[in-house]
């Protein structure tokens, strides 16, 4: 066996002698994660010290009015109890910020899910929350613009019509007056030959 090997030997005899949770400081979550008895050690073994639990840690979303309404901004905010807590946020695809308390969506236009993650030396922990968006009836504001453009259209085409019809009256009614003038002239030009 070579000196690495003796000295690997060495350093597991000496751990083991030390006792559980003796160089294991990196895999036991520091003393404010835990609920422990009040007679109990803090040494860890696999990662959990002697007679305790994990803290029951809370991260919530605080609740809008819901739903929302369509292309408004909203606005969620993210509460957790963690020690050294940092979060950060995603949706369905993406993350979309860090460390802030709140996160800001302009202009919703469709039901989302929100994620706010907090990671401490604890752990990691979560919350989702569902918004939903309440889409407004743009159908119906659509059908009244189209119908109002088709009256207002109708309308105008019976006033161009009634218009034309008027102004061929009229221009028949000026022909037949210069018709009736060219006669005159031509009967009054007639009986002022027949004088000579």
């Amino acid at each position: 066996m070579g000196v690495f090997g003796e000295m690997l030997l060495i350093s597991a005899c000496l751990l083991h002698l030390l006792g559980p949770g003796f160089g294991q400081s990196e895999t036991c979550k520091p003393d404010e994660c835990w609920n422990c008895a009040l007679n109990s050690s803090h040494n860890c073994t696999n990662g959990f010290p002697k007679n305790c639990t994990l803290k029951d840690f809370n991260v919530t979303i605080l609740n809008l009015t819901l739903p929302v309404p369509e292309m408004s901004d909203v606005t969620v905010t993210c509460l957790h109890n963690l020690p050294n807590g940092s979060i950060s946020w995603q949706d369905d695809v993406e993350k979309l910020g860090e460390n802030k308390d709140t996160f800001q969506i302009k202009s919703i236009r469709k039901d989302t899910v929100v994620v706010c993650n907090v990671n401490s030396v604890c752990g990691v922990f979560n919350s989702t929350y569902n918004i939903t968006v309440k889409v407004d009836n743009n159908m119906g504001t659509i059908l009244l613009c189209v119908g109002g453009a088709a009256a207002v259209l109708m309308l105008f085409a019976i006033g161009m019509k009634i218009m034309l019809r008027r102004g061929q009256v009229q221009s028949q009614a000026r022909k037949r007056q210069r018709q009736q003038n060219m006669e005159n002239i031509h009967s009054t030009v007639n009986t002022v030959t027949s004088y000579y």
